[in-house]
């Protein structure tokens, strides 16, 4: 009796120290629409079951920087409060601060920085005055500029926030940068500086900001004249919201195991809408963009991933699976950096026909 009592104890110990079928934690993939969809409830189970508070999803990267993404505060304060680095980089190099100045959520901003978050990306790294200046959210820009981020940080083509700014024509912002004493002699890894860059993206205006009258006079008197002149200069094109927003519904709605022929099918019709759009413009590429890949046939399987540039030619670095518009992305990148499109641009037009197949 006594040993069949200790047998039964020692079953019931060992069904109770075995994790229930629920509690298997997630994929990345899984974690990644997770907390896309700000679902707070799984992030509370996943922690507690020990999932890592800087545990990365399949794209954009931790719980921390997803909910930093989408200016989901509440979502952030859980990661804080369960172990989450404020000062986390993903895969990609990137941080919670740099994402939500990336997309203007300046409470998201304000809260990370009450919190203690760094202002002072690694060397080499896109930070959060980068993006601000970048995508022109001047409150952000002149928040982080109040708070002391460093005016000269680099990125990994050597790029400051003024060339970014000047780059984009956010002429408030370059004026902003300069006052605040932001170096106008830096100079990128091709040996370009503000001015260099204000001619190149014909900012005539913004390189007054930059240079003294005469030496943009100067600069631009040496500049060779092209045999054809070359097409107007055009802002870096980001996936359009309507891309964007399909695909969050497609993630939610197989998520939720709901059907999704009919927004895949929109979705489909919107990357094509935007792949003809694109290719009618001289683009350069964003110093990081989010890029949407799908596959026809496979539910589940599209995917949203922040890239940066690379010295790497793009055609070896881009995923043997990826999207038309991954593709796209690579070519703009491609170009901006002077590398060749051939093998690129093979591969968008084979990857278009394959989202058209039946």
């Amino acid at each position: 009796m006594i040993q069949t009592f200790r047998c039964f104890a020692a079953l019931l110990l060992a069904l109770c120290l075995t994790p229930p079928a629920w509690a298997q934690l997630p994929d990345p993939a899984r974690f990644g629409r997770a907390m896309e969809m700000g679902d707070i409830r799984s992030a509370t189970r996943w922690l507690d079951e020990g999932l890592p508070p800087d545990f990365e999803a399949d794209t954009v990267g931790s719980g921390m920087m997803i909910a930093a993404w989408d200016g989901n505060i509440e979502l952030m304060q859980l990661f804080l409060e369960r172990g989450a680095n404020i000062d986390y980089i993903s895969r990609i190099g990137e941080q919670a601060i740099a994402l939500a100045a990336w997309r203007g959520h300046q409470k998201a901003v304000e809260w990370l920085i009450e919190r203690g978050a760094s202002l002072d990306p690694p060397d080499k790294t896109w930070g959060a005055l980068h993006y601000a200046a970048f995508a022109g959210h001047r409150r952000i820009a002149d928040l982080l500029i109040a708070r002391g981020a460093k005016l000269d940080a680099r990125a990994p083509n050597l790029s400051t926030p003024l060339m970014m700014a000047v780059r984009e024509g956010h002429e408030t912002i370059v004026r902003a940068l300069v006052e605040a004493g932001a170096s106008t002699n830096a100079v990128s890894d091709r040996g370009e500086n503000a001015l260099a860059w204000a001619l190149r993206y014909n900012r005539l205006s913004i390189a007054g900001l930059v240079a003294p009258t005469e030496e943009v006079a100067a600069a631009v008197k040496a500049q060779p004249v092209p045999a054809v002149p070359p097409p107007p200069p055009q802002a870096s094109v980001p996936a359009p919201p309507d891309v964007a927003a399909l695909l969050k519904k497609l993630r939610e709605a197989e998520a939720r195991g709901q059907p999704t022929a009919a927004l895949r099918k929109q979705f489909l019709a919107a990357v094509d809408s935007h792949r003809n759009s694109a290719t009618r413009q001289t683009v350069k590429a964003a110093p990081s963009a989010l890029v949407i890949s799908a596959k026809r046939g496979k539910p589940g399987a599209e995917r949203a991933e922040l890239v940066s540039g690379a010295a790497t030619p793009a055609a070896q670095t881009l995923a043997a699976d990826a999207g038309a518009l991954d593709i796209l992305r690579a070519i703009e990148a491609a170009q901006a950096a002077g590398q060749p499109t051939e093998e690129l641009r093979k591969r968008f037009r084979a990857a278009v026909e394959r989202l058209r197949a039946p």
